[in-house]
């Protein structure tokens, strides 16, 4: 515009050129923008207080959420909408395959884990004695291992807890598996994943190890405070003595223990076996 006949004229580029040169201005730059990268929900929570300084946890919305994620790769990129709709999508497809735990140690279960799965998804209630049933049946479905972390602050809030004088007070809480670890292998994927299905531990773009050696060196080592549930094996006592008299540390008097902690204590080195040969 002509400020002086208050009228638009076109001009060419030499024009703008030599009009740019009179600019007392043009020396001036605008202070560099600097990006800034931000916390976010997506990125997680560092795990320091769990024992694994290298993984955070990443929230999911619910026990249906986790398992799209493990089961989408474009669930944790998605925006709210979107993972509305995965989530959407997938609980019919978990719905059918609850049929295929028949013929599986689920069988008597298959409609408990069947109803489970309608109700994390809509959000209502699970029982705090079915809870485990669901998700270990699920992480079946899924062909994956879960290893539950349940906080001391998460027990608190529940009344339905099988040793809370264990958990609550003298440790950070507890560590448990979703199947016999004695029985998994590093080909099987594995997630360490919170107890109620809110967040799983995802390790941090830094880190080069495999998770599961990770979780065999933080079992080890990293998971001091935390009561860990080891399985139980089921057999005679017998059958536990003759398997535990020829382990390392074995003493003649160790067969005068009860039934139940003799089952403990061989559940645990069965695991502890998988998780050493992991490392």
């Amino acid at each position: 515009m002509n400020p002086n006949t208050k009228t638009y004229q076109n001009v060419s580029i030499a024009q703008l050129l030599d009009w740019s040169k009179a600019n007392p201005n043009r020396g001036h730059l605008l202070p560099p923008i600097l990006i800034q990268p931000t916390a976010t929900e997506e990125s997680g929570t560092p795990m320091d207080a769990v024992g694994l300084p290298t993984f955070n946890a990443v929230p999911v919305p619910n026990l249906i959420g986790l398992i799209a994620w493990i089961r989408n790769p474009d669930f944790a990129a998605a925006l709210p909408s979107g993972r509305a709709t995965i989530m959407r999508e997938l609980v019919p497809t978990l719905l059918t395959e609850t049929d295929t735990l028949s013929g599986s140690k689920f069988a008597r279960k298959r409609r408990r884990i069947h109803d489970g799965i309608g109700a994390a998804f809509n959000g209502t209630v699970i029982k705090e004695e079915e809870w485990m049933d669901v998700v270990c049946g699920i992480a079946h479905l899924c062909k994956v291992n879960f290893i539950f972390v349940r906080s001391a602050e998460s027990v608190e809030e529940s009344k339905d807890v099988d040793r809370p004088e264990e958990l609550l007070g003298v440790s950070k809480g507890s560590i448990s598996f979703s199947s016999d670890p004695a029985t998994w292998d590093s080909e099987t994927p594995l997630y360490v994943v919170d107890y109620h299905g809110r967040w799983l531990a995802v390790p941090s773009d830094k880190e080069e190890r495999s998770l599961q050696t990770l979780v065999s060196e933080w079992l080890k080592t990293g998971a001091v405070g935390w009561i860990v549930d080891w399985p139980v094996v089921d057999a005679t006592k017998e059958a536990l003595v003759a398997e535990l008299s020829v382990l390392p540390n074995w003493m003649p008097i160790h067969s005068k223990l009860k039934k139940d902690v003799l089952a403990e204590r061989l559940g645990r080195i069965r695991a502890e076996r998988v998780f050493f040969y992991w490392m």
